[in-house]
């Protein structure tokens, strides 16, 4: 109601107060009713309604949504969407209704409705890119409002133009035997946008060319053959055009340029030739054909020449243009009965080509002597020496020729080496005087080859020859000489030392490593003595000077840390039995003292030692590439772990792997808390990789590096609260082993309280006499060098033997003191025979110990005055010169025989 009654109260301001004209589209209402009331200054009135409609009029013009409009259509589409355009109109009704119209020579339509553009032909893209027109919106009134845009319609490029060639026809000449030749590049032109073409070989040999799809460059494959075919034709288009119109193919011949590349060939093989050395000058050998199949000249024009060093070009010759081959010379001049002529054959062509055969000339020679006046060596065998470090040329031996001037010298003479000479050491010349001088060709080596063996042979007219003695075995032993210095070979390849480190608690005489040189001569020079140099070497080590082992020479527990590492010099030297003439060589040796504190362990679960062991070299290794420190290896032991009660534990299946780490820089061991060690080997993505490189190696788990173990003492007052559960059974356990321990101890007391009791009763019933007054056998015993009561006591008391323990048993108990060295008697040189018929004070009641000695013939006497013999306390027979007593070395009274007697 309120709305209601502002918009009539608008209208009537706008119909009386003569506001703005009404709006038909501003109005929220097209029909009002108001009643109007009329009163005169005396009061009276009257009312009257009114009823007001408004009605529209066509005052608005259309307006397009989006002006102006650009729209994209792809090309060769008949009647497809283009796009819509809209334009809206603020009338109503009739005069609301927009119609669209565009011009009516363009190859797009408008829904007059909707406002979609299409096309009403196909577009072509390479006639024209682009349309732009107006398009026209008007309403329905009677008298039309109308609005203008602007449409631009883009057109997409379709590929659907063929590649043509314009040119149909292509030639080229491409020299014969040029393999990948750039023959030359086709090109075919494609209206579209997005050029494609894509080049082919229809027709020709594909063999022979190919076709670089993308540009249309063709290149030769292989090399052409002019003498084959002098002429190819390629028929060239494109994958995109594959029809027969003109211009989908062009041709391509090429023409192929002839080149000097064959060389010309003998078609006639000669056959051995024979002569007589008293053939003329002039006469024919034989005659040589070649010939040559270039195509053109003058690569196929044929020459001949003789070729090579020796004497053929001295006796023979050959036709350039015919062939034929002469002799030049007498053949008498020379003892070859053979030549080997080489003549080659060549073209004419750039460039020039050739082939060689060789023609095997035989010559007769007539001349004979006798065979004792014939040339010959002295001997059919020879041996010389010649020192491994002599020089080329170096003259060996002369071998002298027998009968050498007997035939004048006009006789032709050479030696030459036949067999046994392949690496070509050696070479032989005839002298002025007409021998056989040997030398050295080549350098030999000892270490090589000890000796090398040989035949040379006296070559001269066939007839002035001793065969029987014209070869000479020849043997040449190399002696050996000090050419080689000895080297050092290190533990890591492109290491130049050694490192070792050795704990500073070491005992003296503990190895510390081992050097090893070598040297490639043998025997006496090969032989190498190892000795040390360098910073306190000769105060703390030693080396063995065979072996190359380094040992501690005295402790290490008071040495300076000023010194460390020890620096040390090894020295291999070879031939060490002389003072001159060796040579020596040096390698430094760096010993680190090794403390807990530089030890590390790396673990392998699955391996034990001994198989670990085989695999150190790649574990340093390893370590060595991840950290760039230098790895020692200090022992392998079986893993040790801390168990679940804290104990310290071991695994005998894996293994323990105690290293330490030398920085290469400074050579100096590093401890465990070092900041490059814990960077390069404690840190997780160090640790991770050195551990996975090593498992991948050795193909064993590895998969820790940790310091060594300790396990620390607990306090015995926290035991019981340890653990709760096992203290209660522990106790438990305790008691029963005291409970039984116990028991044990009771029974034992018992037996030998019992055993005690028989045994001083028997004792009290058993006295011992001598079975003569005139003689007593000594007690032997055990001689030692022990104070004189000792040697008193033992004496009284025989040493008991193992058996014998139970036989009888001492008491030195307080209540018992009728044993003391007051109640012993001595055997002595004093003594009286005749008291030992006395009783023994030890024969009392109160005694404990009865003495047991031998009579003259080992009767015992019970009480009972029988006599009786006991087993127990028998001696063995003894020989009468043994009767004899000695003096003590340690007490002059007492006496001690010489020889040693077993009591039984």
């Amino acid at each position: 109601m309120e709305s209601s009654a502002l918009d009539e109260a608008w209208l009537f301001r706008c119909l009386f107060n003569q506001y703005t004209p009404l709006l038909y589209e501003n109005a929220n209402r097209t029909s009002f009713r108001q009643v109007i009331k009329a009163e005169d200054t005396g009061k009276l009135s009257s009312t009257v309604t009114v009823n007001i409609k408004v009605t529209d009029i066509n005052d608005k013009n259309p307006e397009f949504v989006g002006d102006p409009y650009r729209f994209a259509v792809k090309e060769g589409l008949n009647r497809t969407s283009v796009g819509f355009v809209r334009a809206i109109d603020a009338d109503e009704g009739v005069n609301a209704q927009v119609t669209y119209l565009i011009p009516a020579d363009l190859p797009f339509d408008v829904d007059s409705e909707t406002g979609e553009i299409t096309t009403n032909r196909p577009l072509d893209y390479e006639t024209q890119k682009e349309y732009q027109f107006v398009i026209t919106a008007k309403d329905g009134a009677p008298d039309p409002r109308i609005a203008t845009a602007t449409v631009s319609v883009q057109v997409v490029d379709v590929e659907d133009e063929l590649p043509v060639f314009d040119k149909l026809k292509y030639e080229a000449t491409v020299p014969e035997n040029m393999a990948d030749f750039s023959v030359m590049e086709v090109k075919a032109e494609d209206p579209d946008t997005i050029k494609k073409i894509t080049y082919v070989i229809h027709e020709g040999p594909t063999d022979l060319f190919r076709i670089d799809e993308n540009t249309g460059a063709i290149y030769t494959t292989r090399g052409l053959d002019y003498e084959k075919e002098n002429q190819h034709v390629l028929v060239i288009g494109t994958l995109e055009n594959m029809s027969s119109g003109k211009g989908s193919t062009t041709k391509v011949i090429v023409n192929v340029e002839d080149r000097n590349d064959i060389p010309p060939v003998f078609t006639i093989i000669p056959h051995p030739i024979t002569l007589e050395d008293d053939v003329t000058i002039g006469t024919t050998v034989t005659t040589l054909v070649a010939t040559d199949s270039d195509g053109t000249s003058p690569g196929n024009k044929v020459r001949y020449e003789i070729i090579g060093r020796g004497k053929a070009q001295k006796y023979f010759q050959i036709d350039p243009d015919t062939g034929v081959l002469r002799v030049t010379n007498d053949l008498k001049k020379e003892i070859d009965t053979e030549y080997q002529v080489d003549v080659k054959a060549y073209d004419l062509g750039e460039p020039q080509l050739s082939s060689v055969i060789t023609v095997d000339v035989y010559i007769q020679h007539v001349a004979t002597v006798a065979p004792e006046v014939g040339l010959r060596f002295a001997d059919t065998s020879y041996s010389f020496q010649v020192p491994e470090n002599a020089t080329a040329n170096y003259k060996i031996k002369t071998l002298t020729i027998v009968n050498s001037r007997t035939h004048g010298l006009n006789i032709p003479l050479k030696c030459q080496i036949i067999s046994g000479n392949k690496e070509g050491k050696f070479f032989i010349n005839v002298t002025e005087d007409r021998n056989c001088a040997l030398y050295l060709n080549d350098t030999v080596d000892y270490e090589t080859q000890e000796s090398y063996q040989f035949e040379v042979e006296i070559m001269s007219l066939q007839g002035f020859i001793n065969k029987e003695f014209a070869i000479a075995q020849i043997t040449v032993n190399v002696v050996d000489v000090n050419d080689n210095a000895p080297y050092f070979i290190f533990p890591v390849p492109g290491q130049e030392e050694y490192y070792a480190g050795i704990a500073q608690n070491s005992p003296v005489s503990t190895t510390v490593a081992q050097v090893k040189a070598d040297d490639k001569d043998s025997g006496k020079y090969g032989k190498i003595k190892y000795s040390l140099s360098g910073n306190n070497s000769e105060e703390y080590f030693t080396i063995d000077p065979s072996s190359g082992i380094i040992r501690t020479k005295r402790s290490l527990q008071d040495v300076d840390a000023s010194v460390l590492p020890f620096r040390l010099t090894a020295n291999a030297r070879d031939n060490p039995n002389v003072t001159e003439g060796f040579f020596e060589a040096k390698a430094p040796v760096i010993v680190n003292l090794i403390a807990r504190e530089h030890s590390m362990i790396l673990v392998i679960g699955d391996a034990k030692p001994d198989v670990v062991q085989n695999k150190l070299m790649d574990i340093s290794r390893i370590v060595e590439e991840q950290s760039g420190l230098i790895v020692g290896i200090e022992k392998l032991a079986a893993r040790e772990f801390i168990g679940r009660n804290g104990t310290l534990e071991s695994d005998q299946a894996a293994t323990d792997v105690w290293f330490y780490v030398v920085d290469p820089e400074t050579q100096s061991i590093l401890p465990r808390n070092h900041s490059i060690v814990k960077k390069v080997i404690f840190e997780k993505s160090a640790m991770d990789n050195i551990t996975f490189d090593i498992t991948g190696q050795i193909k064993h788990n590895a998969f820790n590096i940790h310091e060594p173990l300790a396990i620390h003492k607990v306090r015995s007052a926290s035991i019981a609260s340890f653990n709760g559960e096992v203290f209660p059974y522990a106790l438990i356990i305790i008691g029963c082993i005291i409970f039984v321990l116990g028991i044990v101890g009771i029974i034992y007391i018992c037996i030998s309280w019992s055993r005690y009791k028989s045994y001083k009763e028997q004792m009290q019933r058993q006295y011992t006499v001598p079975a003569s007054p005139a003689r007593y056998d000594t007690v032997y015993v055990e001689p030692n060098l022990k104070e004189y009561e000792t040697q008193v006591l033992q004496m009284c008391v025989p040493v008991d033997e193992q058996e014998d323990y139970n036989d009888l048993h001492l008491d030195f108990s307080n209540k018992n003191h009728a044993f003391s060295l007051d109640n012993v008697s001595y055997i002595s040189k004093d003594n009286n025979l005749k008291k030992f018929g006395q009783q023994s004070p030890t024969s009392s009641e109160s005694a404990t110990t009865a003495r047991a000695s031998s009579v003259g013939d080992g009767h015992i006497l019970s009480k009972s005055g029988e006599t009786t013999l006991r087993r127990d306390h028998m001696y063995n027979n003894r020989s009468s010169d043994e009767d004899e007593m000695n003096a003590s070395p340690t007490n002059e009274n007492v006496m001690f025989k010489e020889k040693k007697t077993i009591l039984i």
